[in-house]
């Protein structure tokens, strides 16, 4: 049967509200799930926010619209644990039934620049002492929890065939190591996954359930219709959740180019769905489109 739904009914979705929510999200992603991030904008209009997509600016802007704030947001933790509190979580059905009712809109970025960007803020979460110090602060001092967890991640890493980075390791290195093997560090950590999974896992199969699909240079465009429809002095400036590219950070200064020709060719493989996603989408709905 077809889900049934109308423009003024409660809107449908998974919600998170502590920890161990966002952790079954990120689970469901990293286990094949198609979850979809929704915003809502009026009663007619949606976004939908795709890690590592211009996603703090555009949920700094969601928020000032949403919660009427004229003020800048500058704090990135802050915006993304506020939007994580008011995001739907969608399947599949969910998405096509409240697409009917609203215009929704979301980013597509390159695949491998998205990568790239993860590796630059997230990549040196895979060494093993990031690693450690992560499940020593989920379990909050009590040993038995932290033996459990360790035992469980070295299982999982054994299964998978990785291993966590020696915290030594250079950075342009790590990054070509986990090209290549970027399926099983997907299934090997949540945090990763949650960034690196391939945009398709958020934006579901079928484009036609969108408004519009906008490319990473139209999001100054979006926050400006946005400012203009709410009536409020958005800042288009990009708000970036790295920002702080410290040059002394080697982690912070990863480029495409020092991706090597073997680990360029797996990640084209790998995310083969999503540029199949944007053919689709730009034969559908055609090239980016205004909001």
């Amino acid at each position: 049967m077809v889900l049934q739904f109308q423009a003024g009914d409660p809107l449908p979705g998974l919600r998170v509200s502590n920890d161990v929510d966002w952790a079954g999200i990120q689970l469901a992603l990293q286990n094949g799930s198609t979850l979809t991030p929704f915003l809502p904008l009026g009663d007619d209009a949606g976004y939908v926010w795709i890690p590592k997509n211009g996603c703090t600016s555009l949920k700094r802007a969601w928020l000032q619209v949403h919660q009427g704030l004229a003020s800048n947001l500058d704090d990135h933790e802050m915006i993304h644990g506020q939007v994580k509190l008011q995001t739907h979580w969608l399947n599949p059905e969910q998405l096509r039934a409240v697409g009917v009712h609203r215009g929704l809109v979301a980013i597509w970025r390159d695949p491998i620049d998205r990568f790239v960007s993860a590796c630059r803020s997230h990549l040196i979460e895979l060494t093993a002492g990031a690693i450690q110090r992560k499940l020593e602060q989920f379990s909050g001092g009590d040993r038995a929890k932290l033996a459990e967890v360790v035992r469980w991640h070295q299982d999982r890493f054994q299964r998978e065939g990785v291993d966590p980075f020696d915290d030594g390791i250079g950075p342009v290195e790590a990054m070509n190591r986990v090209a290549i093997q970027q399926s099983a560090w997907l299934r090997c950590h949540i945090d990763w996954s949650h960034h690196t999974t391939p945009q398709v896992s958020y934006l579901g199969a079928d484009p036609t359930a969108y408004r519009t699909i906008l490319g990473m240079e139209q999001i100054q465009f979006v926050i400006e219709h946005w400012g203009r429809a709410s009536g409020l002095a958005l800042d288009p400036a990009p708000l970036h959740a790295s920002k702080s590219l410290d040059g002394f950070n080697p982690w912070r200064r990863l480029q495409r180019d020092q991706l090597t020709p073997e680990a360029h060719a797996a990640l084209e493989r790998f995310y083969a769905t999503d540029w199949a996603f944007l053919e689709s989408a730009q034969r559908q709905l055609g090239a980016w489109q205004a909001a």
